[in-house]
């Protein structure tokens, strides 16, 4: 079980690390976050319900280390926080059909943002500090 403290402000949900197959990584990581906005209450269930989906299968992902998800409901968005063992795992992972799918089912219909960064090691509480400046901050869309 993964220990951490931060916090993230009040309204902002994370769910359970999900560990990858590269779990204990003792070396560099690269992390990505994504911030979904959508314009309704139903098409938000929709993206909640997809990424649970996605982290399903989240433990035979090729270089993944782990995932959290998270959620801002009164806002309408919602997002992941990954960590891959490389860079190219990650998008190895965004090419893969079922990703792809969602992309294209999904294009238009949401407000998309991303932060990425390579990290010297594995460090559940400075990545959730770093993804907490994507998260905390109005969505660009919406602002």
């Amino acid at each position: 079980m993964l220990t951490i403290s931060h916090t993230f402000s009040d309204g902002t949900v994370l769910m359970p690390w999900n560990p990858g197959p590269r779990q204990g990584i003792s070396g560099p990581v690269f992390v990505s976050v994504t911030d979904f906005l959508v314009t309704t209450d139903a098409e938000a269930q929709r993206v909640y319900e997809t990424g649970f989906e996605l982290g399903r299968t989240w433990p035979v992902m090729q270089g993944a280390v782990g995932l959290w998800l998270w959620a801002r409901p009164t806002e309408r968005r919602g997002g992941s926080i990954s960590v891959w063992e490389s860079e190219r795992d990650m998008r190895r992972f965004v090419r893969w059909p079922v990703h792809t799918d969602i992309i294209k089912t999904w294009r238009g219909r949401v407000a998309v943002g991303t932060d990425s960064w390579q990290a010297d090691r594995f460090e559940p509480d400075a990545i959730l500090t770093r993804a907490g400046d994507t998260i905390e901050r109005p969505h660009r869309k919406a602002a």
